[in-house]
């Protein structure tokens, strides 16, 4: 382990695993006012649509109203980009989410011990979630028999994850 790190114990799977479902939890929650507003939205656009008892399927005949639906994509996707920028920001800048905090674990550079930066964070989580999480989470699973305890992410954007 490099000098920066020495003597700060690597996160066990356990922490790590509590972490990822906290930040599941609490970073949903800030979701979650996006995704009623969307719901509503769309049904207010969706409002004269009716759904045909045979075939379940929508029917409209043009009595949508594009507009709130629009509205209502628009407010998810920005909901999506704020979630995201609060949860990057706090990985790249402390190296700490919400739930890594309330775990006591922390993100860190593998090289300097420092946060990971922007960089770093994005590109380990873009790793997360398109390649670790895809193959049975097997990317996840790997850091139980890594020396480092490093999973796919880790090893790719050259980070560890240690106790606060």
């Amino acid at each position: 382990m490099p000098g920066a790190l020495a003597g700060r114990p690597l996160a066990g799977f356990w922490k790590r695993f509590g972490g990822y479902l906290l930040d599941g939890l609490l970073y949903g929650l800030l979701l979650m006012p996006f995704v009623i507003a969307f719901v509503i939205l769309l049904a207010v656009g969706l409002d004269e649509c009716t759904t045909n008892t045979r075939t379940d399927e929508l029917v409209c005949n043009g009595n949508e109203d594009v507009a709130p639906i629009l509205i209502g994509v628009l407010v998810l996707v920005v909901g999506l980009v704020v979630v995201a920028v609060v949860y990057l920001r706090a990985l790249a800048t402390t190296g700490q989410t919400w739930g890594r905090r309330i775990v006591g674990i922390r993100v860190v550079d593998a090289t300097t011990g420092a946060p990971p930066g922007w960089g770093k964070a994005i590109g380990r989580q873009l790793f997360a979630i398109f390649i670790s999480a895809n193959v049975f989470y097997l990317g996840y699973l790997w850091m139980l028999w890594d020396k480092q305890n490093q999973t796919w992410h880790d090893k790719v954007a050259g980070t560890l994850v240690v106790d606060a």
